[in-house]
Parts: C-alpha cells; sequence; structure tokens
C-alpha cells in the first residue's frame, strides 16, 4: 500500500510536467529516509549532506539538506543517477531549493553541473550567492548539442566556505526533456548549452510569491550566464 502512494505520489509530481514541457526523464521528490538507488553525495566532504523530515525547500517531507561543518572548504555535490537523453535535443532542469545564510556576503556559488563518468565534473550553470535564497523554483533549460554526452549524471553543488552557511535545502529535482521544432532552434545561449531567455524562478514563500524572474538579462560571470539572486536574512542557528 505503501509503494502504491508513493507511486500515485511520483505520478502527480511528474505527469504535469510531461503534458506542458515532454518526458519526464527523472523525478525525484526524496520521500525516503535515504538517497535512492543511483544518487550518491561527493565533493570535497559527502558527509554534510542529509535527509531532512521537513519542507523548507518547499515540497513535501522529506527533502535533501546540505549542512557543512563550520571548517568545510571546497565543493559537494548531490548526484543524480545516469539519466538518458539520447533521442532528446534539450532539456528542462528544475528544482525546489532554499539557502540559509549565517552572513550577509557569502562570496560562495552554488549551480548544476555534469559528468561523463562520475568523477570529472563540467558546471553547465552556476550562480553566485551573496546571502540568504528565499524559497524557490528553478527551471533552467539547455540546449544539448555541444554536450559530449547524452547518457550523463547530472549534480547540484556548492562551492565556498561553510563557516557562513548554516543549511541548503533541496527538492522535488526534475528533469524533462524534448526535441527541437521544425526550425532546429531554442534561444540564445552560452557555451555550456544555458539558455537564459528560457529559465526562470518561481517564488515560492513570501510577499512575492508566485512571481516570476527571468534569466532574460544574460550576464556573464565564471564563463556561465546567470543571475545573482536575492532572497530573505537567514537566521543563526546552534549547532
Amino acid at each position: 500500500m505503501k509503494k502504491f502512494l508513493l507511486y500515485i505520489t511520483l505520478v502527480w509530481l511528474c505527469l504535469p510536467l510531461k503534458a506542458q514541457q515532454g518526458d519526464v526523464v527523472l523525478c525525484e521528490g526524496f520521500f525516503n529516509p535515504w538517497l535512492e538507488e543511483g544518487w550518491d553525495a561527493t565533493g570535497d566532504d559527502w558527509a554534510v549532506w542529509y535527509i531532512s523530515n521537513t519542507t523548507f525547500a518547499g515540497g513535501k517531507p522529506r527533502e535533501v539538506q546540505m549542512h557543512p561543518d563550520f571548517n568545510f572548504e571546497g565543493t559537494t555535490r548531490l548526484v543524480t543517477p545516469i539519466v538518458e537523453l539520447g533521442k532528446y535535443d534539450f532539456i528542462n532542469f528544475q528544482f525546489n531549493h532554499s539557502l540559509e545564510a549565517l552572513q550577509g556576503d557569502l562570496d560562495a556559488r552554488i549551480g548544476v553541473g555534469m559528468s561523463q563518468d562520475g568523477f570529472s565534473w563540467v558546471s553547465i550553470w552556476e550562480d553566485t550567492i551573496r546571502g540568504s535564497i528565499a524559497q524557490s523554483q528553478y527551471l533552467l533549460t539547455f540546449d544539448m548539442e555541444e554536450w559530449p554526452t547524452k547518457a550523463p549524471q547530472f549534480c547540484l553543488y556548492f562551492s565556498g566556505t561553510g563557516s557562513y552557511i548554516d543549511s541548503w535545502y533541496i527538492d522535488n529535482v526534475i528533469v524533462f526533456a524534448a526535441k527541437k521544432n521544425k526550425y532546429g532552434k531554442i534561444d540564445d545561449q552560452d557555451e555550456s548549452g544555458f539558455v537564459a531567455s528560457r529559465s526562470h524562478i518561481l517564488n515560492l514563500k513570501g510577499p512575492s510569491a508566485g512571481s516570476v524572474t527571468k534569466f532574460s538579462t544574460m550576464r556573464k560571470s565564471k564563463n556561465k550566464f546567470s543571475k545573482i539572486v536575492e532572497g530573505r536574512k537567514g537566521r543563526r542557528r546552534r549547532r
């Protein structure tokens, strides 16, 4: 019965996107108290990732929480299973998240990476964060024409210093894919395939809940087009 309810929940979560955006090729809501088969945590410290019975990212319990040690410095990744994209031309990478900063100027980065072998990673989208990020849903569009593989693994990564951040919460990671139209073109994109004009941020909480921020103004940061997202001020919690 529990498996049936979980199946119904996943169908409810994924099918509306299939109807609107193409085929769902990855859908993970982190409903169990462990990472599902194929998921992994890697990087300079993999032990900073947990399954938390909370909803700070804006989904249903549970969700993934990155809670770094005060002395952490480097890059840590939440890694997806291999995603088969052989017949598709572009994808939309969607996730819910929020980030609680301990100081106003983080000078840290979050991003989405891609790998052919699960060891060597290339950033396909990156954003510099300067403080807390409110509960949001990100939809990032990528043209795969220049990608070296159509069976990649993806990761959501944090790169920075642990003393400046309390937690990063992630939920509802979904990848849905489609073929190009007869004209064979999406929109202008950067060298990683990121299509800023088709990507957006949906605010999920607070006075601006429901508003959409487009990535239509393209600004290069670390050789990637991105937009700085300002969120609510974080609250320091006792460790």
